[in-house]
C-alpha cells in the first residue's frame, strides 16, 4: 500500500514535469508518425513517454553507453503503442537492456537475438535491430514496438497473446479474431497482411500483429477487418 502511494505521488510529479524541447526535434528527426499527431494526441504521447523514461531503469551491455537519444527513441515506441492505455500498463516492467547489436541467447547458444521480452520485468533490445525499425517505418517489422507489445501481453503475468482487456465481455469476441487469424497465419504463414513468425504461437501473433496495426495500419484495416477493429478497440487510438 505505501509504494503503491509513493509510486502514484512520484508519478504525479512527473507527469507535471515539462516535456524537454530537444526531445521534440529528437523525435521529429526520426520518427514520420510524431509529425501526424494532432495536439491532443502530441499531450497524451508526451506523457507516457517522459513518464516510461523517467521511471525505468536503463542497462547498456556488451561495451554499449546507454545516451538521452537512445532512451527517448526506445521510449516513443512503448508510449506509441500505449499512449490510449492507462500509464499503469508498463508497471511490471522495471529495466531496459541495450545491447549495441544481436546478441546470443544465453540458454541456447546458436540462437541470434534482436529483443526479448523477460517475465521478471526486463526487456532486452539491440540498438541496431531499434534503429532498423526507425528507418523503415512502414514494413510491419519494428523490433521495440514487437517487445514492448510482449509486456502489455504479460500484464497478467502471462505471454499468452491476451493483455488485459477493459471489460470482461471484449474477452470472447478477442478469442474469437485472434484466434481464427492465427490459424490462417499457421495454415497459409506467408500470405496475408502479417509476416509468418505470428503463426509460432498466440504470443507471437499479437506482437506481429501489434507490429502491423502501427505500421501499416491501412493494409491490415483492408484485408482483415475485424482484426484491426479488436486492435483499434484495445489501443484506444485509430493509425489508420
Amino acid at each position: 500500500m505505501v509504494f503503491w502511494f509513493y509510486r502514484s505521488w512520484r508519478r504525479g510529479r512527473l507527469q507535471d514535469k515539462p516535456f524537454p524541447e530537444h526531445w521534440k526535434q529528437i523525435l521529429a528527426d526520426r520518427y514520420e508518425f510524431y509529425g501526424k499527431l494532432d495536439e491532443e494526441q502530441l499531450q497524451t504521447f508526451h506523457t507516457h513517454l517522459k513518464v516510461f523514461l523517467w521511471e525505468k531503469h536503463w542497462e547498456g551491455a556488451g561495451g554499449l553507453e546507454v545516451t538521452e537519444e537512445m532512451k527517448v527513441l526506445i521510449s516513443a515506441a512503448a508510449a506509441r503503442i500505449a499512449r490510449g492505455l492507462p500509464l499503469s500498463v508498463y508497471d511490471r516492467l522495471r529495466e531496459i537492456v541495450i545491447y549495441p547489436s544481436h546478441y546470443m541467447h544465453p540458454d541456447q547458444e546458436h540462437k541470434v537475438v534482436m529483443g526479448q521480452a523477460h517475465h521478471f520485468g526486463t526487456v532486452v533490445l539491440s540498438w541496431d535491430a531499434v534503429q532498423r525499425g526507425i528507418a523503415v517505418p512502414n514494413n510491419a517489422r519494428d523490433t521495440a514496438i514487437h517487445e514492448f507489445a510482449h509486456v502489455l501481453d504479460a500484464a497478467d503475468g502471462v505471454f499468452d497473446g491476451t493483455p488485459l482487456l477493459e471489460k470482461g465481455r471484449d474477452y470472447p469476441r478477442w478469442a474469437e479474431v485472434m484466434g481464427r487469424h492465427f490459424a490462417q497465419l499457421q495454415e497459409a504463414p506467408f500470405q496475408g497482411c502479417l509476416r509468418s513468425y505470428g503463426a509460432k504461437n498466440e504470443a507471437e501473433f499479437f506482437a506481429v500483429a501489434t507490429e502491423a496495426f502501427f505500421e501499416t495500419p491501412a493494409q491490415l484495416r483492408e484485408c482483415a477487418p475485424d482484426l484491426y477493429e479488436i486492435l483499434a478497440n484495445f489501443f484506444k487510438v485509430e493509425p489508420s
